[in-house]
């Protein structure tokens, strides 16, 4: 049996959507027109078990994003909140989102308000995206608050992808470089070395180096793998856990070159996020402890939560953070301090933002464009040495000959 999606109008002349099963459209068309439906259009779907369980897997964040424009379209035409969820959920492509939407569709529907509904999948939605969504239905602006949120939604993503982007190169490089290497010394130099060792030929210390990581690749070499893999797994559980990750974010922002990335790319998070919710609305206290949240970082995510019964108490915010000046640079609290004084603290964090997103995608390609060059020097010297040792013996037995 398979499943027939169908779009058709039924008895009552109501437009509708739904599937089917049946052994064969013709056979789908006849049970629907028994029915009294009239079939507008039909189409088999053809989704396989594979990726029925790899869309049901997760929701990405380009989704997410999607799912935001539309319903901030939907609910700037005029439709009711309900009906955008359902019309979302019916164009959303992946099985899991299109899952919440209709679970969110069927308790709006129900009266239930929609920050509530949104709550209930927390693994999807952060406290932020449920909080600005409740700021919006208590103060009717709804639809202006998805269109904050699709900003900051839009830019997350646009820094991200720029970033990883950025590092693809010289990661496809070094990769290369490592396969070209084990491919070397595991299958050419232990050849070229049974012919020195057989012609008794003067082996260089260039040559003897070289043959001795590879015959260390050759009798260790899984162990060696094993034990790379174990201890990166190691590491890798180990920054997960709350004591790892704090020392990992601490080396983070004393390695060179590395931190200001780092302090860039949170100051970034947190300046866009601060932003659009005090543009929605949203008290400092509460935006401060809100974007807490979207840092990775953990001494930012200490210091922004420390600011908030600091600002609660009556001091301004710039006063708080002039505690943190190794992860708040004195341009972005001069910024933040005029911004408190002429009442416009939003206008100063969309500014600070949108400079922070330029300069920390602006070291990333720098950063790389310098990468690449070091790269293929120390790849052009790593083949040499070995161009050099094994061809500096097989010149003087040429020779000797």
């Amino acid at each position: 049996m398979a499943t027939f999606l169908y779009t058709a109008v039924n008895k009552e002349n109501k437009y509708v959507k739904d599937a089917i099963e049946s052994r064969s459209q013709k056979k789908a068309i006849a049970t629907l027109e028994q029915a009294g439906f009239l079939v507008v259009n039909i189409k088999q779907e053809h989704n396989s078990q594979l990726s029925r369980v790899l869309q049901l897997s997760t929701i990405r964040r380009i989704d997410k994003i999607v799912f935001t424009r539309h319903l901030h379209t939907l609910l700037e035409s005029g439709i009711a909140l309900d009906q955008a969820l359902k019309i979302a959920g019916e164009q959303s492509g992946n099985a899991s989102l299109k899952k919440v939407l209709f679970d969110l569709y069927e308790n709006v529907k129900k009266g239930e308000a929609f920050n509530v509904a949104l709550s209930r999948h927390g693994k999807y939605f952060s406290p932020f995206f449920v909080n600005l969504i409740k700021v919006g239905e208590k103060s009717g602006t709804l639809d202006a608050v998805l269109l904050h949120l699709l900003e900051q939604q839009e830019q997350d993503y646009e820094l991200l992808t720029k970033t990883r982007s950025a590092m693809i190169y010289p990661a496809i490089i070094i990769a290369a470089a490592l396969a070209i290497v084990t491919l070397m010394m595991t299958f050419v130099v232990p050849t070229i070395t049974e012919l020195l060792v057989e012609y008794s030929v003067e082996i260089p210390l260039s040559t003897k180096i070289l043959i001795f990581i590879s015959s260390t690749l050759n009798t260790y070499g899984l162990f060696i793998a094993l034990a790379l893999l174990i201890a990166g797994l190691s590491l890798y559980f180990w920054v997960k856990k709350p004591q790892g990750k704090r020392v990992w974010d601490a080396v983070k922002l004393r390695i060179p070159v590395v931190k200001n990335i780092v302090k860039d790319f949170n100051l970034a998070r947190i300046t866009r996020s601060m932003s659009s919710l005090l543009k929605s609305g949203i008290s400092l206290d509460e935006g401060l402890q809100l974007a807490a949240s979207v840092c990775g970082n953990v001494y930012y995510q200490e210091s922004l939560k420390a600011s908030v019964l600091v600002v609660r108490k009556g001091v301004p915010l710039t006063e708080a953070l002039h505690g943190y000046p190794a992860l708040y640079p004195p341009m972005s609290t001069r910024m933040l301090e005029i911004g408190e004084k002429t009442g416009k603290l939003d206008h100063m964090f969309s500014r600070l933002a949108v400079f922070y997103e330029k300069s920390v995608l602006t070291t990333i390609l720098n950063l790389s464009s310098i990468i690449e060059p070091v790269l293929l020097l120390v790849i052009g010297l790593g083949v040499g040495f070995v161009a050099v040792s094994i061809l500096t013996p097989i010149w003087s037995f040429a020779q000797s000959i």
